[in-house]
Formats: C-alpha cells, sequence, structure tokens
C-alpha cells in the first residue's frame, strides 16, 4: 500500500465515520416535540389550579355562613352586611361579643381577590354567599356556588 491510497482512506473514514452531531431537521423535530409537551403541562397545570380555586372558594364560602350563623345565636339576627362580622354591634360590650369573627377585622377576599357577595333572609332563615368567580361579574356562570347549590 502506498502512501497516497493511505491518506485517501484515512481520509474517506474520516468523513463516514466522523458523523456524530445532529441534522438541523432533528434538532428541530427535538425542539417541537418539547414545545408541544410544555404546552400540555401548562394547560393540564392551569386547570388544575382553576380547581383548587373553585375549591377553596366553596370551602371559605360555608365558613363565612356558619359564622353569619354564629353572629345570629348571639347577636339576635343575622349581619346586615359582611363587615358587622368584624365590628362590635350595637347593644353589645367588647366583653359580651364573641367577635371579630375575622382575625386583624379583615374580611377574606375571593381567590380571585375580590369581595364575597351577602345577603340574609331573615324570614326563611337563610343565608346566602357567593363569589362572582374568575370573571368577577355577578349572575354569569362561573359564579360559586352556582344558582341552585346556594
Amino acid at each position: 500500500m502506498n502512501f497516497n491510497t493511505m491518506v485517501r482512506n484515512s481520509h474517506e473514514s474520516r468523513i463516514r465515520g466522523s458523523h456524530k452531531g445532529f441534522t438541523l431537521l432533528e434538532l428541530l423535530l427535538v425542539m417541537a416535540i418539547l414545545v408541544v409537551l410544555a404546552g400540555l403541562g401548562t394547560a393540564a397545570y392551569t386547570r388544575l389550579g382553576s380547581a383548587q380555586s373553585v375549591r377553596a372558594a366553596r370551602y371559605e364560602i360555608k365558613n363565612i355562613k356558619n359564622l353569619c350563623v354564629a353572629y345570629k345565636l348571639q347577636v339576635g339576627n343575622y349581619p346586615k352586611t359582611l363587615q358587622d362580622l368584624v365590628t362590635l354591634p350595637g347593644g353589645l360590650s367588647q366583653s359580651e361579643w364573641n367577635g371579630p369573627y375575622y382575625q386583624e377585622g379583615k374580611l377574606p377576599k375571593d381567590p380571585w381577590r375580590n369581595d364575597y357577595v351577602y345577603s340574609a333572609n331573615e324570614g326563611q332563615d337563610r343565608v346566602y354567599v357567593t363569589s362572582n368567580g374568575p370573571d368577577g361579574a355577578k349572575g354569569t356562570a362561573d359564579d360559586i356556588p352556582g344558582k341552585n347549590e346556594n
């Protein structure tokens, strides 16, 4: 074997055997798959967070209703507004009152940072508490609890 044949064989083997990288098409395909997976993960995480917010709002609504019943047992009527749960009612001294029913005199906000909507019907002995939901608009489909749940 002469020198020229050795150089040519060495050069050809280097060209054939040195392909250790990825083509642009392969890289683009992998990147596209990663983007799709990230999108699916983000959508799932958003739905999970939304469901948690709805559960938190339902829990707080039940808590507010229970506090309104406790208020009625002590004062004799439901609070006129939710603010009454944190302010001393007229006719009672601080030592006679079991409130404020929320720490630091601050009412909770719903998970979307809006006030809860409250009303009471003394005649029917019912308390109604709702959250306007993620859109913050009253009377829409995302209100919590829904129309028939209160």
